[in-house]
């Protein structure tokens, strides 16, 4: 099946896949239940399901929640007599699990083979705070906010593997290992990362793995090993001749990881609705997760 064809039809099945996972992934959420009063009328896993729906629309909690009422099947599918208020919906976002919500980003990408060649970046979506009004208030420049992302994705399925959520951006080298334990390493070949990302440790560490650490080296690194052996001998193999190294290791691929921050800035716009950091990280969490769903159908329209 040619790109085009297997694009048409992935889109055309869209809503019944992604509804199909956000109902598979919500039996992983406890279902509690009091001992005294009556049952909830709105369960946290089908409040999940709609929170999923909605981010993938991308429209506000009020227009959402208003287009529930023509869509009796959904709601009689979820198990609900009536639409939940947009308010509800909102504040269901700070009940879900952000534990749980990284443990589905590992399950939906587990459902593809383990990654051989993986690439590491980051990338920061903004946010609203105010800053627009004190701007024109005050009549100063306010610097925008913005919460990283850093993402560990699969170079040959561009699903996500791992991430991590910072509210204050910083240092990308720290990032590292942390993203590496959540991956699947058991055929990992190559790890492909920016400058950003060297280190004597998080070089070792992938060469611990048994892995090839392809992270370009700064301008005026020295190749003391202090213990990390790894770390000195691409120091060494990289300034032999810069351009063969990337050839023969395909550090080409490492932009692959920008491309899946584009698709998700493209399907989702690079900003964020939510104002606290706790819930501004659960939404982001839930794009991901809708990510790794989008392309878990497209990769099986296609055959991969």
């Amino acid at each position: 099946m040619s790109y085009h064809s297997s694009y048409d039809t992935a889109k055309s099945r869209h809503y019944q896949v992604l509804l199909d996972e956000l109902i598979k992934l919500s039996n992983m959420i406890p279902f509690k239940t009091s001992p005294f009063g009556r049952p909830p009328d709105f369960p946290l896993p089908a409040l999940f399901v709609l929170l999923g729906l909605k981010f993938d629309s991308g429209l506000s909690y009020r227009t959402f929640v208003a287009q529930l009422d023509f869509i009796p099947l959904l709601l009689e599918r979820l198990g609900l007599k009536k639409p939940p208020s947009y308010s509800i919906l909102q504040q269901s976002l700070k009940r879900v699990s952000s534990t749980l919500q990284h443990r589905m980003i590992s399950l939906l990408a587990s459902k593809r083979p383990p990654p051989k060649n993986v690439a590491v970046d980051s990338t920061g979506f903004s946010h609203s705070t105010g800053g627009e009004w004190m701007s024109l208030r005050f009549k100063k420049t306010l610097k925008r906010c913005f919460t990283a992302l850093h993402a560990a994705v699969d170079t040959d399925t561009l699903m996500v593997h791992a991430v991590r959520v910072r509210a204050r951006p910083g240092g990308d080298a720290k990032e590292l290992i942390s993203l590496l334990k959540r991956v699947v390493h058991r055929f990992l070949k190559c790890v492909y990362g920016d400058k950003a990302y060297i280190s004597r440790k998080n070089v070792q560490y992938i060469h611990d793995l048994g892995a090839y650490p392809a992270i370009e080296p700064k301008k005026r690194l020295r190749a003391w090993s202090r213990g990390y052996r790894g770390y000195k001998e691409l120091i060494r193999e990289y300034r032999r001749n810069p351009e063969a190294w990337k050839k023969k290791h395909h550090y080409g691929k490492r932009s692959l990881v920008e491309t899946v921050f584009g698709m998700m800035k493209v399907r989702f716009t690079g900003s964020l609705s939510s104002r606290g950091f706790k819930e501004q990280r659960r939404e982001l969490l839930f794009k991901v997760i809708l990510h790794n769903i989008q392309r878990l159908n497209f990769l099986e329209c296609d055959g991969r």
